[in-house]
């Protein structure tokens, strides 16, 4: 726009030049003529900035990693000016990592006179998240493009970018579910063997136990009545995931957390396998978790996780859900990390799990159990590491980041 007011001073000062040269009445015209034009035109723009309407709309509130988020502009120009440059900037951010700078893209638009217009712009996160929208400067120029008048719309658009997850092939908990445990939670539709909880009290029918008849309902009733106990269902599986970073690769290593930990999780509810998925709410300062027997609790556990983000403090997880769930029992435990250390492990061995598997999402830069710029492990020291791991009885399995699928689908569990 600079450029363009140079220009149109070069244009005034050359038809002022000759005006004086000829010093003729049309040359005086065209000079007024010049010299008026720019007060014309920003009488208009400021006419049609006044009157201009723009509205900002998501398309879509979910999307995967990598798939484009289309963003919804609505132009009304009530005008009988058409207008022929608006510059719209739009501004993102992904607010589940600190360390992604805010990225910034500029669109161009027009609309005609007396009419309406949607412009769709596609904006592209590469990492899982919820992404802020907003727009942050609209533009409307004049025709010469020598002035501007600057619009701000309030307001931003919350897209959550989902990371990769995938169903396992493999049914990693086959023949390891045997052992039940005592369970809060029961079947709303079938009826099972556990007296503690009424299922439904029903007529009596030829074949029913004498146990099971409510006795001060048949009374009132003057008939039999039975009683169906509660199927418990069984929620013996806790997938813990530990987001403590050091900042280094930050956007790279959640996402592989992410989609490690969430494909173990979609895997056991696709297969009937309620659980638990636990994490650290860095906002609340306590360990979070929610059942696993729907999708609808599952994504409920992605908002969860989206919401309080990873974590730079040096937090024990597996410490902190002991203190909150002190007496609760497991078949298997899931810890998805990138960092092990022996706190860690001394920490995982209170709670009480038949089977404890420490999944080590690694990286190829790092070594195992250490951040970027720390001092690496000696040979002998990652030598103890793993027989003090062998001898708690933990397994440890190493998951390539960035062969997630592969690395998991490959696990086998004693």
């Amino acid at each position: 726009m600079l450029q363009n007011k140079l220009k149109y001073i070069s244009i005034i000062i050359f038809a002022g030049f000759l005006a004086v040269l000829y010093n003729d009445y049309y040359m005086g015209i065209l000079f007024l003529a010049v010299v008026v034009c720019p007060l014309v035109l920003f009488a208009v723009l400021t006419y049609i900035y006044m009157r201009l309407s723009i509205e900002t709309a998501s398309v879509v509130h979910v999307v995967n990693k990598g798939e484009a988020i289309p963003i919804s502009v609505q132009i009304h120009n009530p005008t009988v000016f058409p207008v022929e440059f608006i510059s719209i900037t739009v501004r993102f951010r992904n607010s589940f990592s600190a360390n992604l700078k805010e990225n910034r893209q500029v669109f161009y638009v027009s609309v005609d006179s007396r009419s309406a217009t949607n412009a769709t712009f596609n904006l592209k996160s590469e990492y899982a998240g919820y992404v802020i929208i907003s727009i942050s400067n609209v533009r409307v120029f004049d025709y010469l493009k020598i002035f501007s008048l600057k619009k701000k719309i309030p307001g931003e658009i919350k897209v959550a970018v989902l990371p990769n997850y995938y169903e396992l092939t493999e049914d990693l908990l086959k023949d390891r579910l045997k052992m039940q445990f005592e369970s809060d939670y029961y079947s709303d539709t079938k009826s099972g063997d556990d007296p503690s909880e009424v299922f439904a009290i029903r007529e009596y029918r030829e074949g029913d136990r004498p146990q099971r008849i409510h006795w001060k309902l048949s009374l009132k009733q003057d008939q039999l009545m039975i009683k169906e106990f509660s199927e418990p269902l069984n929620c013996s599986v806790v997938i813990m995931i530990d987001m403590g970073i050091s900042g280094y690769g930050e956007p790279d290593i959640i996402d592989s957390l992410l989609e490690c930990a969430l494909s173990l999780s979609y895997s056991f509810m696709m297969k009937g396998q309620i659980h638990y998925f636990a994490w650290y709410d860095s906002i609340q300062g306590s360990a979070r978790r929610i059942r696993i027997a729907s999708e609808k609790d599952f994504f409920e556990a992605i908002d969860g996780l989206f919401s309080c983000g990873p974590y730079v403090q040096d937090v024990n997880l597996a410490a902190v859900y002991f203190a909150e769930y002190p007496n609760d029992q497991y078949t298997d435990l899931f810890f998805v990390t990138d960092i092990i250390s022996d706190v860690k492990m001394d920490s995982l061995i209170w709670i009480k799990a038949a089977g404890r598997q420490i999944i080590y999402v690694n990286n190829e830069n790092h070594s195992i159990g250490f951040r970027h710029k720390e001092i690496q492990r000696n040979l002998s020291d990652y030598e103890k590491l793993s027989a003090k791991i062998t001898k708690t009885g933990i397994s440890l399995f190493s998951v390539n980041a960035s062969d997630i699928k592969s690395g998991l689908e490959s696990l086998k569990f004693n």
